[in-house]
């Protein structure tokens, strides 16, 4: 199919590109990604919250 994007409404764009790139998306892939980063989002959230920035860094980070 093919149109002028310039004569579409953007909803109607934005369905057409959303179904379009659905097709291409495997669901179970996303969805594992998805927890994934939340679940790094958590640990690090975690991680800041118990940071004690006074403390000196380990010995050979630098």
């Amino acid at each position: 199919m093919q149109r002028e994007v310039e004569a579409l409404e953007p909803a109607e764009l934005q369905r057409l590109v959303l179904a379009a790139v659905d097709l291409c998306v495997d669901q179970a892939v996303l969805t594992a990604r998805i927890v994934q980063k939340d679940r790094q989002r958590r640990r690090l959230e975690a991680f800041v919250d118990t940071w004690e920035p006074d403390r000196s860094p380990p010995a050979g980070s630098a």
